[in-house]
């Protein structure tokens, strides 16, 4: 049998499907219950369900992803396109996305999982000579093994196959592509059946799907695969630990901590009633509250049991401290960041080590996606690569400018203490203009909008 996943893959499968469980949320979770929330000795089954029914979970790895997007794709990013590949702005990727959604979706991938795949490939059905690349694209559970050689003197990826995740196939069969230099460009198709063999995926049986294809761009084969495999950190093939494990673990850690906490209450906040003396059958209590009436025999004695002691307040520490663990782990927009005492240079130097892996996630989306682009405009229009143009806002944090700073702009511009560019270059940077627009497109916006009022000399 020969082997289909790469070494580490196995490892590294394990961690995707929980940071995929924990970013699904509260419901998937708690129906893979006893995956990550074990059955505590002793309990039964119904009150295991109660157990983990009760509990609440804190989305927070989540809502960090979700921020960090939405923190680089507020400003729409800066993309040049020449004519013959203008089309891929709004139909970039296989699935008929935009480039933007591509971009977002590659931002969320990368920064969570820590692994994105895209390939480069031209229509195969009703293809012409006007029609455009389109960009596949592959999460990190899908990348199943890979190669890298020295190829002329450097090193290329040699060898790259990936789970096509067909919902038509039958159950326990896959559809892989195999993309290989052999020595040129080669893409091959299977559909395979596997099994578990230790650490690794087997296959038992593996079928050809058509013939080979090797692609060709202006009549000539491709030597080296169109394809970048994106990490925070580079476009290498090398396997990065996921920069979302770490929180995710936490987040887990407080999930645990919830249960028993809100199991705790649970059981501790109802009192429950108990009586001493001769009670039989006929005479114990069988209802409590204000309707109930009870006659106990002569003797007996009854009371209420409720919980005193520290261990729920314990619990509840502990829910506060993973709380703030979570935040150094990069949930700053969860946290109120209260209780924290450090000085300004310390906040600064922490906030700039939380934005690092954004900030390199940001580099490493933005030099994939635009060498993918400038190798279509070469595939089309051969020496047009240059006008491919590429560029996301690394302005993460939102920081528009209030009135009275405003106010005593415009008045130090009236005095003619600043000038009019300077006026805008800090009214752009406080939110107050479209970054993308230029100080002269806003001057002469402003010199041909006649609704404009001039201000007084």
């Amino acid at each position: 049998m020969t082997k289909i996943e790469h070494a580490t893959y196995a490892e590294m499968s394990l961690a995707y499907d929980k940071i995929r469980d924990v970013l699904h949320g509260e419901d998937r979770l708690k129906n893979r219950g006893p995956v990550y929330l074990p059955r505590p000795e002793g309990m039964t089954q119904a009150q295991y369900t109660r157990y983990v029914q009760g509990s609440s979970f804190y989305a927070v790895a989540e809502r960090t992803l979700r921020g960090m997007v939405g923190a680089v794709t507020r400003n729409e990013p800066i993309v040049e396109l020449p004519d013959r590949i203008e089309s891929m702005r709004t139909l970039a990727t296989f699935e008929g996305n935009s480039l933007d959604v591509l971009i977002e979706d590659a931002l969320r991938e990368t920064m969570s999982m820590g692994r994105y795949a895209m390939i480069l490939d031209y229509p195969t059905d009703g293809n012409s000579v006007t029609d455009a690349p389109f960009i596949s694209t592959f999460d990190a559970d899908s990348i199943l093994d890979w190669r890298e050689e020295i190829v002329d003197g450097r090193q290329k990826l040699t060898y790259l196959r990936l789970n096509e995740r067909n919902d038509e196939l039958d159950q326990g069969v896959e559809q892989h592509l195999v993309l290989s230099l052999s020595p040129a460009y080669t893409v091959q198709r299977f559909h395979v059946q596997s099994k578990r063999s230790g650490e690794l995926t087997q296959i038992v049986e593996e079928n050809k799907i058509g013939e080979d294809i090797v692609p060709s761009v202006n009549g000539k084969t491709l030597n080296e695969i169109p394809a970048v495999i994106v990490s925070p950190y580079n476009l290498k093939a090398d396997v990065e630990k996921p920069p979302f494990l770490d929180l995710v673990n936490v987040n887990l850690a407080h999930w645990r901590v919830s249960a028993d906490y809100f199991w705790s209450l649970f059981l501790t906040s109802q009192p429950t009633p108990w009586v001493a003396g001769s009670i039989n059958e006929k005479n114990k209590p069988t209802q409590i509250g204000s309707g109930a009436f009870w006659v106990l025999p002569e003797g007996a004695t009854a009371g209420m049991l409720e919980f005193t002691g520290a261990g729920i307040a314990a619990q509840k520490a502990a829910l506060d401290d993973i709380t703030a663990q979570m935040a150094t782990l990069g949930a700053r927009m969860v946290y109120d960041g209260k209780g924290r005492n450090e000085t300004t240079d310390t906040a600064k130097l922490r906030h700039r080590s939380e934005l690092s892996l954004l900030h390199s996630s940001v580099n490493m989306v933005e030099a994939a996606i635009l060498k993918l682009l400038r190798l279509a405009a070469e595939w089309t229009t051969p020496g047009s690569s240059d006008q491919v143009k590429v560029k996301l806002h690394r302005d993460f944090i939102t920081s528009q400018m209030d009135a009275p700073t405003l106010t005593a702009l415009i008045k130090a511009w009236q005095a003619g203490a600043i000038s009019h560019d300077t006026l805008l270059m800090n009214m752009k940077k406080g939110d107050l203009m479209d970054v993308n627009r230029a100080i002269d497109d806003e001057k002469e916006m402003i010199e041909t909008d006649a609704s404009v009022l001039p201000f007084p000399a």
